[in-house]
Parts: structure tokens; sequence; C-alpha cells
């Protein structure tokens, strides 16, 4: 009787010792931004999603936390939620088709995930992880996705349908990758593209036709990188010079203590870095007379080719005298 009462009475301790610790939610903190709930668990030490989280959460922080993998099913039965800030392995195991914006940055990902059931996706942040390369048609499913940040990653290369079935993309970030060339299919889907990030790469030229004659381009995003101004960069140059309203820079400053971002359109610093003697020239000020090798008679100034035709600088100005250009010039 007396160890039945003493069971009792440790079972009703518990109980109301669990009853006291906080709800889960409360590890968190909350406020409106816009009309949506924000819930902040950022730094939580937390190793699993927090139960309990309110229904009507729109943003959801998570990030710096410790957990190892996250799938989306655990997300179900906040119908409201559109903001979502996570880190480590992702798993999309249910739709969330509230679901706006999805931010994976500085995360260690070695691999795209997949992304099923996010039909109403708007911006993608991908930047700052490991990844090395994309698969054709990854992206395939978030036909909604206007932005899409890849943006210092470790990426060298591209499939030509890397962007397969985002024909809204309207900002594209690439930069402080290592892609040392670009397929000449890459952009030809996505005709609603007005910004490109292309800076601090490792490309030496880009290939004939690159940009597509379907897009507005507002800005365009190309110093930092090793262009070799020689014929084969005529495509580049002169795609330069009919859009030099677009070519624009990118630097931070100081400013009350925090940085700021500054937009800059300057195309005379999109600059070549070889050959020597053309070193620190502006591209678009860029001249050569090529012709093609055995053609001894026929000279066509400025008309780049692609590679596998045999094409040699005849004539190259020097820098001091960049003047307008007189080679032809491609739609």
């Amino acid at each position: 009787m007396l160890q039945g009462l003493l069971a009792a009475l440790l079972l009703a301790a518990s109980v109301a010792a669990v009853g006291a610790l906080p709800p889960p939610e409360e590890e968190c903190e909350t406020e409106m931004i816009k009309e949506q709930l924000q819930v902040s668990c950022v730094e939580k030490g937390l190793s699993s999603i927090p139960a309990g989280l309110p229904k009507t959460t729109g943003i959801l922080l998570l990030a710096s936390n410790q957990l190892a993998k996250v799938d989306l099913a655990s997300f179900q039965h906040l119908p409201e939620l559109s903001d979502l800030d996570l880190l480590k392995t992702l798993e999309i195991g249910a739709p969330l088709p509230q679901l706006k914006l999805l931010l994976l940055s500085h995360n260690g990902l070695e691999s795209l995930p997949a992304f099923p059931g996010l039909p109403g996706l708007k911006v993608l942040a991908l930047g700052h992880n490991q990844l090395s390369q994309l698969p054709e048609g990854g992206f395939r499913g978030l036909e909604q996705l206007d932005e899409l940040q890849l943006q210092g990653n470790q990426l060298q290369s591209l499939p030509g349908r890397a962007f397969e079935g985002l024909e809204e993309l309207k900002d594209l970030d690439l930069s402080d990758n290592r892609l040392e060339s670009v397929p000449p299919e890459l952009l030809s889907k996505l005709s609603n593209l007005n910004i490109l990030r292309l800076e601090r790469n490792r490309l030496e030229r880009l290939p004939d036709g690159f940009f597509s004659e379907a897009a507005v381009y507002v800005f365009v995003y190309l110093v930092g990188n090793p262009w070799r101004c020689d014929c084969q960069l005529a495509y580049l140059r002169d795609w330069i010079v009919e859009n030099e309203h677009t070519v624009y820079t990118r630097t931070t400053v100081q400013e009350n203590g925090s940085d700021k971002e500054v937009t800059e359109n300057e195309p005379l610093r999109v600059i070549c870095q070889a050959p020597p003697r053309e070193k620190g020239l502006p591209i678009m000020h860029f001249k050569a007379a090529c012709r093609r090798l055995g053609d001894e008679d026929q000279e066509v100034e400025g008309e780049g080719k692609v590679a596998g035709d045999s094409w040699t600088p005849s004539l190259t100005p020097s820098p001091s005298t960049p003047g307008p250009l007189h080679g032809a010039r491609r739609a």
C-alpha cells in the first residue's frame, strides 16, 4: 500500500515537473513582420524541429542550430508558412505549396537537393555552399522561381540545361564560383532574366550568342574574370558596347559602421587580363583585325569565331588609343 502511494506521488511530481517546463515554442522569439508571424529559433542548440510552433507561423528561422537532417514534412501543420531559413541536409517528403522563400545558404551542401512539392517558391538561396556541379534540370518543378542564388560555391562548369524549367527567373547569381566556361544555350530559355551576376569567376570568354535576345537585361556583372582579349572575345566586346548601360559593378563600403553595397554602371571596369599586351584595356575598347589562317588576302576586322576555327589577330591597337570600334556588330 505504501509503495503504491509513493509511486503515485512520484508520478504526480514528475507530471508537475513536466508541466512546469516551458512549451517548445517559448524557446524561440516571435514578432510580427509585415502582417506575418515570424518565429526565430536561431542559435537555440536545437537538434530537431521544435514542437508546438504556432499554426499561424509565416516566417520560420532555424539557422545556426544542430539540425542534422530536416524533412519539410515537419512543417505541413504550418499552412501559412511562406519563408523558411534552415541549415543542414534537406529532405522534401511532402509538398509545401505556400512556401515562397527557402534559405539554404552557408550550409555545407555538397549536392543539390531535389525540390518537389514547392510550386510557389519565389526565392531559393543556395549561396556559399560546397556545390561543385549541378544536374541537368535540377530545378525543374520550380516554375514560379524569381531569384536563384548560387554565389560562393565551387562550380567549375554547368550543363546546358542546368536551369531548365525556370522561365520566370529574373535574378541569377553565379558570382564567386570557379566557372571556366559556360555553355552557349545556358540562358536561351530565360527570357525574363533581368539580373545576371557572373563576376569573379575564371571566364576567359563567353560563347557567341550567349545572352538571350528575348531577355531585357537591366544589371549584368562581369568584372573580376580573366578575360582574354583575342578574336574569340569579339562577341562579348560587341555586346558590352551595345549594352553598356546594363554593365554594372558591385562594391562594399563602410557607412555608419556597417557594410553597404554600392552598385554602379561601369562598363569600362570589365578589362582584359590577357594577352600581356592587352592587360588593363577595357574590353569595349579592344580592337583586333583577325583573319583565317591561310587566307592571306582577306581580313575580317573584329570578327571573333568559336574555338575550333583557326583565327589569329593580325593587328591590335595600343591601349592608349582606344577609339571607336569598327568591327562587325552582332545583333
